[in-house]
């Protein structure tokens, strides 16, 4: 709006002030209608009228707005619309910058309707008006304060309140006390737009504060969304001596964070020397060579697919992809991320696939801002990033879904671990145990074995006081619903004929993705009967009529000679993942690997071969993991 616009408007305002306060409903003897008749519910023409009303304000037509309230209060005074449209009024007015008529409106509603039980919100509104009046502070946050007391409640009108009560210790100069009630506000939970609007205050606070306040602040308050305000505030007034790092840190902490956007605009000035990115490139390092060629083969071939796909089936701008050998060598990984965005100069970067790479090549990343899909697991990878994301499967993820499946579709109450002891074993046991304690259930008998062997006698001898009622063995008072194994297929087949023999019957097996071999079945046999486990990748329980789902299968069966697998699957779900990304980036008209990290964030891939997918706030790709069970000799999806 134009200074001259705006003075019309303010004119116009100005008017129509005068017009509405001269109507305003005024009894010349008051009859006070009692509190509960007056409280009904308003007539429908009176709720029609409101509605009308609403929408003009929020379309931005204030006159009319203001009109139509008024008209509610004036036809309608014998129900407690009335003085909600009049506070509705007063709100407009403090919008409009005429404190003045908020005031007078706000005091007409309460002097007019004193039964009315929501008077608390003219009260606020009062409040607000006479601090734009520029009345005395002091005064104000006694007042204020005081209504905070005669609220509780009412705890959906304390979030005005709290806005008000900082507002006005800010401006008194009392910045503890405004931080004291920024931490209340925070801590009560409020709605989205209420946070939202705590986030202004916030900013505009917190970003002001000198040293000793933020540090009484960060000792004395704890609510999560307050405290990225004064750590990014502590870090400003610290010498500029590891900025960037510091910005690093605060951003993979706080991903999706208000403050996010003001660390990514002070990173750019600190980021290492790069040449301009080419948005027509993605680079993919994987092993192409080596002990684990294999693998990153048949990555490579999931993310050569989605490129054709992105052009033939979602009409995006097309993309080349650069290839860079990392021969599952860590220093090689290094020196082929300098090749792809030195020499290359890609947006980004889909690789590599060990962590021991993806920790080698961190602090380039780092220091130059490169956005990484890695295929690896979150939890492998100890530095923190925020460039860094994860496009592999995640194991707490893929647990917490079996176990939600036994609590709530089974009613499995009681379960066991028999683990080998290894490192996969151990960080899977690890993972179990802790879901089961977050979903309320409990391990009752947790034991484990010696990798190789293949007599399992003495662990199961520990497992069969825990077996159910019934089986013929002594049991305790906690039986077995379910007992987990985290181990390959072939371990398995080792293990499930053994239990019956010992006496462990009625127990259902739980897995892991381990178990969708497709050996497991022959071997097994009988033995895994009912047994449940997750799947990182399932063709034959993919959703029926999914286009996309199936286009991914026929056309890699038919480009490919081979059917895919939980690689190909993932790689071609990045690399969409990443050309939404990219796409965005380029409709905002510029190429900018802040802004292209930051729609990583935000898009998501609603079907396809790994289902709906996206990433997560912290790195971590989100995503179903379909429940499948062993039934009659064949593998079911159960969980839909």
């Amino acid at each position: 709006m134009t200074a001259t616009h705006a003075s019309r408007f303010l004119a116009c305002m100005f008017v129509l002030s005068t017009f509405v306060l001269s109507c305003a409903p005024r009894q010349q003897v008051r009859v006070q209608i009692p509190e509960a008749v007056f409280h009904q519910p308003p007539p429908a023409e009176a709720q029609a009228l409101w509605k009308e009303a609403v929408a003009l304000r929020n379309a931005g037509r204030l006159d009319a707005a203001l009109a139509a309230f008024q008209r509610i209060a004036t036809f309608f005074p014998s129900n407690a619309i009335a003085p909600a449209a009049l506070t509705a009024q007063g709100d407009i007015w403090l919008q409009a910058q005429n404190p003045k008529a908020a005031r007078q409106t706000y005091e007409a509603a309460l002097k007019e309707f004193p039964q009315w039980r929501e008077a608390v919100t003219a009260r606020i509104g009062l409040l607000e008006a006479r601090w734009s009046e520029g009345e005395n502070r002091k005064r104000l946050i006694e007042e204020a304060q005081a209504l905070w007391e005669a609220t509780a409640p009412q705890p959906a009108w304390r979030q005005r309140l709290i806005r008000l009560l900082v507002g006005l210790n800010r401006d008194a100069g009392h910045v503890d006390a405004a931080v004291f009630w920024l931490d209340k506000g925070y801590a009560a939970q409020p709605a989205i737009e209420d946070q939202r609007l705590l986030d202004q205050e916030a900013s505009s606070l917190i970003l002001t504060l000198d040293g000793p306040t933020v540090e009484r602040a960060l000792h004395t308050y704890g609510a999560e969304r307050l405290v990225p305000f004064l750590l990014y505030r502590r870090m400003q007034l610290a010498p500029p001596e590891g900025r960037r790092d510091a910005l690093l840190k605060l951003m993979a902490q706080y991903p999706q964070h208000p403050i996010a956007r003001s660390i990514e605009e002070e990173l750019r000035g600190v980021m290492g020397p790069l040449p301009q990115a080419d948005p027509d490139k993605l680079g993919c390092m994987v092993p192409l060579s080596g002990p684990h060629s294999a693998h990153g083969r048949r990555l490579v071939k999931g993310v050569a697919l989605a490129l054709r796909h992105w052009e033939k089936l979602f009409r995006g701008t097309p993309a080349r992809l650069v290839l860079a050998d990392t021969q599952a060598n860590p220093n090689v990984a290094v020196s082929a991320l300098s090749h792809l965005v030195q020499e290359e100069r890609v947006l980004a970067v889909l690789g590599p696939l060990s962590p021991k790479s993806v920790e080698a090549i961190l602090a380039a990343v780092n220091e130059r801002g490169i956005p990484v899909i890695s295929f690896t697991e979150k939890r492998r990878v100890t530095s923190q990033t925020p460039f860094l994301l994860h496009a592999f499967l995640d194991h707490q993820d893929m647990i917490a879904a079996l176990l939600t499946y036994c609590r709530n579709a089974l009613g499995f109450q009681n379960f066991g671990v028999l683990y080998p002891e290894e490192p996969y074993g151990r960080a899977l046991r690890e993972i179990f145990l802790r879901t089961v304690q977050e979903l309320d259930g409990k391990v009752v008998v947790d034991t484990p074995y010696t990798p190789g062997m293949t007599d399992f006698k003495g662990p199961i001898h520990t497992l069969a006081h825990h077996v159910p009622k019934g089986s013929g063995a002594e049991v305790s008072d906690t039986p077995l619903d379910a007992l987990f194994i985290p181990d390959a297929a072939e371990t398995i087949a080792l293990i499930a004929p053994q239990l019956p023999y010992y006496n462990v019957v009625g127990v259902t097996l739980l897995g892991t993705n381990l178990w969708e071999e497709k050996s497991l079945l022959s071997a097994g046999g009988v033995y895994l009967e009912g047994a449940l486990f997750p799947s990182a990748f399932q063709q034959e329980t993919s959703r029926m009529g999914d286009s996309f789902q199936d286009a991914f299968t026929r056309d890699y069966r038919e480009t490919y000679g081979e059917e895919p697998d939980f690689l190909a699957a993932q790689g071609y779900t990045a690399t969409l993942l990443a050309l939404q990304a990219r796409e965005q980036t380029l409709k905002e008209g510029q190429v900018d690997r802040l802004r292209f990290r930051q729609w990583l964030l935000r898009v998501e891939l609603p079907t396809g071969p790994l289902g709906p997918v996206r990433f997560a706030p912290d790195g971590h790709m989100e995503r179903q993991y379909p429940i499948l069970q062993i039934k009659g000799g064949a593998v079911v999806r159960v969980d839909q």
